[in-house]
């Protein structure tokens, strides 16, 4: 019996033995040997050449880190994997450079690295076209999988607003070549002549970091002049040129901002509940902290970021109201504020005496609705329908939609587009405001609803 028992026990050793062999075996779908090959730690016939005590070691220190590698990056992905608005676009083309859709084919799969890298080519190869030649219905079909249907309004908007621009800044020019009015518009707008588009418009009211300057090279290499862009029938007429990336401003012992930068890339979540405030500038991190919070804790929140009729963003995230309303749900306190710190974010209201805000809102018109309007009837869209396309939306009201979805807050947005000292060129170096996560002072015209119904500002 002794025997068998002990012959057993060795049977049962030998098995353990095998197993241990067999999960030290190279394996490159496991998160380990992929963190190997990310940090060039291992190679397939490297570690074939290791002896078990070493394999199973390494596979150690590597398991914690490889795991929380392999989850950032499945959570990165799920972000990045949906429709792009206008801004986000032109944020994540930027970000989304050869070395990060490489760690996309690593760590979530080919088809998934190759189908991000397909998105990329195409949003950035349209982005470019749009402001130069602009894009027509087949390459509006190209991008429907890739970006919101609003983004691809604003984007078949974008030749006409730099056709006019130039118009404007020829009017100007015709003053005279010594004008420091012309030459401070071409420097913060445009940076160069013929560069001008209705993003860059919008930023000499918002104070935001004019991007349209930045070259675009195009994600799995250029496509040649003429050749067609994929899912279009339009030739490429563009040129692609290497990407500019500013990396974000450094952090100083006490974790504040270090600015050098003379524009702003600044946005977050500021979020008061329970008599405290919290300041956040990662989406997930915010929208995190809400989950956790008490229902009804909420005594104000900050949505701060650019904004436009019917649509608040924040970095790389888009709100309307019912993502609003998804965001807050059950977590503001009675008479708790939701502030939209972006321009438009409210409906232009009745007629003003206040040449600022008008002027702000005959912008507002020409950018959401003639601009567009006319980009629309110059591609041989009827009248009619141009204008209850554009009608619908240039005016929507995002404070006070979204305050009908959130019984009780109280939900704040700008008439106006928003000028925030902070971002202006120059201020932004002295104050150090390159990311800041709240707005500090904003010149524009606020209102403000509860239940759908306007109330004074609190």
């Amino acid at each position: 019996m002794k025997k068998i028992t002990l012959l057993i026990t060795l049977c049962l050793l030998a098995a353990g033995a095998a197993r241990a062999a067999g999960d030290a075996a190279w394996d490159k779908n496991r998160p380990e040997f992929k963190y190997f090959q990310e940090q060039d730690l291992y190679s397939e016939d490297s570690w074939q050449e290791l002896a078990p005590e070493a394999r199973n070691e390494a596979l150690e220190k590597a398991e914690e880190p490889a795991l929380e590698r392999h989850d950032a990056e499945l959570a990165d992905y799920a972000a990045i994997n949906r429709k792009w608005g206008l801004q986000e676009a032109d944020q994540q083309v930027r970000r989304l450079n050869a070395e990060k859709i490489k760690a996309v084919y690593l760590w979530v799969g080919n088809k998934e690295g190759h189908e991000l890298n397909h998105k990329v080519y195409v949003v950035k190869a349209m982005l470019a076209k749009a402001s130069t030649e602009g894009i027509n219905d087949a390459d509006a079909q190209a991008l429907t999988p890739y970006m919101l249907p609003g983004a691809i309004k604003d984007m078949r908007s974008m030749k006409a607003a730099a056709e006019m621009a130039q118009k404007q800044q020829a009017g100007v020019k015709a003053q005279g070549p010594g004008s420091q009015s012309t030459a401070k518009l071409d420097k913060f707008a445009a940076g160069t002549h013929g560069k001008m588009n209705a993003g860059k418009l919008s930023n000499l009211y918002t104070g935001s970091k004019a991007t349209g300057d930045a070259d675009v090279m195009l994600a799995g290499g250029a496509p040649k002049a003429g050749a067609k862009l994929p899912g279009s029938t339009a030739p490429n007429t563009t040129t692609a040129k290497t990407v500019k990336y500013t990396a974000p401003a450094a952090l100083d012992e006490a974790g504040r901002t270090k600015s050098t930068a003379w524009t702003s890339d600044a946005y977050g979540y500021t979020i008061t509940a329970n008599g405290e405030t919290k300041t956040y500038r990662d989406a997930a991190k915010a929208k995190e902290a809400i989950r956790q919070l008490p229902n009804g804790s909420v005594s104000k929140i900050i949505l701060y970021g650019h904004g436009s009729p019917g649509m608040q963003t924040v970095g790389p995230e888009s709100y309307d109201a019912a993502d609003t309303a998804a965001l807050m749900k059950g977590k503001m306190a009675k008479d708790g504020v939701i502030q939209f710190a972006g321009c438009n974010t409210a409906s232009i209201g009745g007629a003003t005496l206040n040449p600022a805000v008008g002027l702000s809102m005959i912008t507002r018109r020409l950018l959401y609705f003639s601009l567009p309007y006319f980009g629309d009837r110059s591609s041989g869209t009827p009248a009619a329908e141009a204008k209850e396309q554009w009608e619908k939306g240039w005016n929507a009201d995002l404070a006070r939609d979204t305050s009908a979805g959130m019984k009780g807050a109280i939900v704040c947005g700008y008439r106006t587009f928003g000028l925030v000292p902070g971002r202006l060129p120059g201020l932004t170096k002295l104050m150090g405001s390159q990311e800041a996560t709240t707005p500090g002072y904003v010149a524009g015209k606020k209102a403000c609803y509860q239940d759908g119904k306007e109330v004074p500002v609190p």
